[in-house]
């Protein structure tokens, strides 16, 4: 990986070739599409982190262009939904490493992707409305494949699960493309680590915690979610939801630390990526953790370290 990594700082076209290569494989390798977007996302997040964000911004750039341009040639996938699409995933990347490189904060740095897919959010219903009806219509396609598989029910049961996910939908799509931008600035922040201090990441990330105004905050959406209804509650809802993706890295950081102050094996921590992967509804409690550590700083109470709020 370090080899890649310095691949990719040792010019422009080398890093614009990565990001390229990588956003044109996404779509044409569908099994592999997310760690390839990863990777061209990874890639702009070194670049910005390791040179400045204007360089990065330009491998962004015209390494989309390029992506685009390919499948224009190649037809088949439509070059703008492609270009979008790529434009959508890395460009919060792009935001995040940027607001890193400027303040080296990493928690400050997590809290403006989360920022980010709060005003898409905002953007979205300014512009188009509410989008549940056309989720629904979405959702409605998919419903005979989804009862075939067991996923879904029949009948009623079924109609009143896919509103209720309609309802949500766009906040879930955004909380994953913050998501997605947050692991990818990890990925190449782990890059940048190993070319100039080695270990560093691990260091900085187990000391992630978020500061009590900004757990306040979103403390405070989510009570004010529970306390609305009908369309300005699905709003909130989603709001809340985008806002507590930074909490889920900030429970990992948690447990990362922990168990390395316990001088326990790796096989703790594959245990609790094994148990994120199986059991998605684990990532809930993950994030609230994340936010009680706000307050409660497991770090200090439970492992005997210090620990100080970093946004």
């Amino acid at each position: 990986m370090k080899a890649l990594a310095d691949f990719i700082v040792s010019g422009r076209s080398r890093a614009i070739l990565v990001a390229a290569t990588g956003g044109i494989l996404a779509f044409s390798m569908p099994p592999w599409s997310t760690l390839l977007v990863y990777l061209g996302a990874a890639t702009i997040a070194l670049v910005t982190l390791r040179i400045s964000p204007s360089k990065g911004l330009q491998c962004l750039a015209i390494a989309t262009l390029l992506t685009g341009l390919f499948y224009q040639l190649a037809g088949g996938i439509p070059a703008t939904a492609t270009a979008i699409t790529l434009l959508m995933m890395w460009l919060p990347c792009w935001i995040v490493s940027g607001v890193l490189w400027r303040t080296t904060n990493m928690a400050l740095a997590m809290m403006s992707g989360a920022g980010v897919g709060v005003i898409v959010l905002a953007l979205i219903y300014a512009i188009h409305g509410d989008p549940a009806s056309w989720w629904l219509a979405q959702l409605q396609q998919l419903e005979t494949a989804l009862q075939q598989t067991g996923l879904l029910g029949q009948g009623d049961t079924a109609a009143a699960l896919l509103q209720d996910l309609s309802r949500l939908m766009t906040g879930v799509v955004l909380a994953s493309l913050v998501l997605s931008a947050l692991s990818s600035v990890l990925l190449g922040r782990w890059w940048q680590a190993m070319q100039v201090n080695p270990g560093g990441l691990q260091a900085e990330f187990n000391q992630l915690q978020f500061g009590q105004v900004t757990g306040l905050l979103t403390l405070g959406v989510m009570v004010f979610a529970q306390l609305t209804g009908g369309g300005v509650h699905d709003m909130v809802a989603q709001t809340a939801m985008i806002m507590l993706v930074p909490y889920l890295f900030a429970g990992l950081a948690v447990i990362h630390a922990l168990v390395a102050k316990a001088g326990r094996g790796r096989g703790w921590l594959v245990a609790v990526y094994v148990l994120l992967a199986i059991l998605p509804q684990s990532t809930l409690l993950l994030a609230g953790g994340g936010l009680l550590d706000t307050w409660i700083d497991f770090r200090r109470r439970f492992g005997g370290g210090d620990s100080k709020p970093s946004g």
